[in-house]
C-alpha cells in the first residue's frame, strides 16, 4: 500500500533534500582546504628557511587537472589553465627542536561551459598529491628519504587530518597503512602520453639535426669553381677594354669576384655576367691560384686562358642511367658549366677533352683506402647539354697507357651522342 502524498510530507521531502545538498557542498568544501602535515626534526627557522629556497609559497601551473583533483562537480575534461598555489604553516612540533610543516593547496581552473555565461574559474580539490610531494621535496633537502606513509607523519605530528588516495610520500603506490596495492593514479595515462609525445619531438629534431648536418656537409663539399678572380682594392675600375682611357664600366668592391679570362700584359680580363666582359688591373686582383703559377712560369702568359668548362658541383651517387656497365652502381659525378660564351670554345671536341681531363685527375687524386667508385661521369649543364661517363677501370688504363683515347670513347658512354660528334 502506498502511502498518500501529503502538503507536510511534500515539506519533509524538501527540507532532508535541502540538507543532504548543503551537508554534500559543506563536506566538499572542508575537502578543499584540509590540511597535510608532516613532522621534521629540525628548528622552525631552519625549516622556513627550506621553504623559502624551494620558492614553496609561488604559484606553478598544472600541466592537466586529472590526477591532482579529487571530486570534482564538473568533468574534468572542460577544465584548463590550471594553477595552484599552497598555504603553509610552519608549527612548533611536540618533542623539543621539531617542526610541523602543514600544507594545503588551492587549484583554480578555466571552466568551460557550452553556455558562455556559465564558464569561469573555479576552485578545485585537491587529492593531496601536491602537498605531499612538497612534504617529500623538504625532506629530501634536509637528506631524509621521504616518509614510508603519510599515516606516520601525521600521527608523529598530532594533527588529525584524513588519509590521501594515494601514499604519494612512498616507492610504491600503497594504501596508508595497509599494504595493499592501488592501481596507477589519475592522469597516469595522460601522463605517458605526453611523455611519449615529448621523446617522439626529441627524435624528431636528433633527425632533422643530422639531416642538416648533412646538408652543410654536401654544401661543404661542393667544388667552388677554380677560375675566380678577387678583387683586392676598393673602388677597382673595370673598364670595357685593356686600357686606362676606355670607358668605364664600373667600380667593383673588395671581395668581388669575376671569371678569369685571360691575361693581356697588365690587365686581367674577366667575365662579368652572361656575354658581359671587362678588364680590370693585374695589381687590383688576386688570381686562382692555378693560373697564378702557370703565369709565373716563362712564357706562360699566352697559355693562361682559362678551361672552357667549370666544374659547379661535384658528388657521389649512383649513375643516373640504364648503362649496363655502371647500372646502379657508384660513381663520381661532376656538373660543369661553360666559362665561355663562345660556342667554338665549347664544342663537342671541348667538349669530349674536358671530360676526359677531369676523369683523369679523379683517378690521379685518388685516395688509397677510400670507398670505391666504379666510374665518373661528367654532366654539361649547358643549353645542349649532354652526358659523358666512363668506368674507373677503362679510365685507369687510359692513364697508363694500355688503351688509347679513340679505343676509349668507344667503350665510355655519350648521350646523346650526336652532341659529342666532332668533325673531322
Amino acid at each position: 500500500m502506498i502511502a498518500p502524498t501529503t502538503p507536510q510530507s511534500l515539506k519533509l521531502r524538501h527540507f532532508f533534500s535541502a540538507g543532504l545538498l548543503f551537508f554534500l557542498a559543506v563536506s566538499w568544501a572542508i575537502a578543499q582546504v584540509v590540511p597535510y602535515a608532516r613532522t621534521f626534526p629540525r628548528s622552525k627557522a631552519e625549516v622556513e628557511l627550506a621553504l623559502k629556497d624551494m620558492q614553496a609559497s609561488a604559484g606553478q601551473k598544472l600541466p592537466i587537472v586529472d590526477g591532482f583533483v579529487g571530486a570534482a562537480p564538473q568533468p574534468l575534461d572542460q577544465y584548463e589553465r590550471a594553477f595552484y598555489q599552497f598555504s603553509i604553516e610552519v608549527l612548533p612540533g611536540t618533542s623539543g627542536g621539531a617542526t610541523i610543516v602543514q600544507v594545503s593547496a588551492k587549484i583554480t581552473a578555466w571552466y568551460k561551459d557550452k553556455d558562455p555565461a556559465k564558464s569561469g574559474y573555479q576552485v578545485l580539490p585537491s587529492n593531496g598529491r601536491l602537498e605531499l610531494d612538497l612534504l617529500d621535496r623538504l625532506d629530501e633537502k634536509f637528506g631524509n628519504k621521504p616518509a614510508s606513509g603519510t599515516a606516520r607523519a601525521l600521527a608523529t605530528s598530532g594533527i588529525s587530518a584524513p588519509a590521501p588516495k594515494l601514499n604519494l610520500g612512498s616507492d610504491q603506490n600503497i594504501l596508508a597503512g595497509s599494504g595493499h596495492p592501488l592501481p596507477p593514479p589519475e592522469g597516469a595515462a595522460e601522463l605517458a602520453k605526453l611523455r611519449a609525445a615529448r621523446e617522439a619531438e626529441e627524435k624528431r629534431m636528433r633527425v632533422l639535426n643530422t639531416e642538416l648536418q648533412g646538408l652543410e656537409e654536401i654544401k661543404k663539399n661542393q667544388a667552388r669553381p677554380v677560375n675566380l678572380v678577387t678583387v683586392t682594392k676598393a673602388g677597382a675600375p673595370v673598364l670595357a677594354h685593356p686600357s686606362d682611357e676606355s670607358r668605364l664600366l664600373f667600380k667593383a668592391s673588395a671581395n668581388d669576384e669575376f671569371e678569369f679570362l685571360d691575361v693581356e700584359g697588365e690587365w686581367v680580363h674577366v667575365q662579368i655576367s652572361g656575354v658581359s666582359r671587362g678588364y680590370l688591373r693585374r695589381n687590383a686582383v688576386e688570381l686562382p691560384e692555378l693560373i697564378a703559377r702557370r703565369l709565373e712560369q716563362p712564357g706562360a702568359e699566352a697559355s693562361a686562358q682559362a678551361p672552357p668548362f667549370r666544374v659547379a658541383r661535384e658528388e657521389s651517387g649512383v649513375f643516373p642511367g640504364d648503362w649496363e656497365p655502371l647500372k646502379g652502381k657508384t660513381v663520381k659525378i661532376y656538373t660543369v658549366q661553360p666559362a665561355s660564351s663562345d660556342p667554338k670554345e665549347t664544342n663537342a671536341r671541348a667538349k669530349l677533352s674536358f671530360a676526359v681531363s677531369q676523369m683523369r685527375k679523379f683517378i690521379s687524386e685518388a685516395t688509397p683506402g677510400a670507398p670505391n667508385t666504379d666510374g665518373v661521369v661528367v654532366i654539361f649543364d649547358s643549353a645542349d647539354g649532354g652526358l659523358a661517363a666512363a668506368t674507373t677501370v677503362n679510365i685507369q688504363q687510359l692513364a697508363n697507357g694500355s688503351m688509347k683515347e679513340d679505343a676509349f670513347w668507344q667503350q665510355a658512354y655519350l648521350d646523346p651522342p650526336e652532341t659529342f660528334q666532332t668533325r673531322k
